[in-house]
């Protein structure tokens, strides 16, 4: 996953900013959810339920250009 894929599939599944840019730190940097929360001052469990949202969107892109 490239930074231009993921800023569109973002952009598509998340309103805010701060959750895009939270989420894109635990993908590309390897941040945990914890961390993540605490550096972009997120509600705990918010980022932990965005991240899946996004894993789920991309599993689905990819099964759909893979049929």
């Amino acid at each position: 996953m490239t930074h231009s894929q993921f800023k569109l599939i973002a952009q598509r599944i998340f309103k805010s900013e701060e959750q895009r840019s939270a989420v894109a730190a635990v993908i590309f940097d390897g941040l945990s959810s914890y961390e993540a929360e605490k550096r972009f001052e997120l509600p705990k469990g918010t980022l932990s339920r965005n991240v899946r949202k996004y894993k789920s969107e991309v599993s689905y892109i990819t099964n759909v250009a893979a049929a």
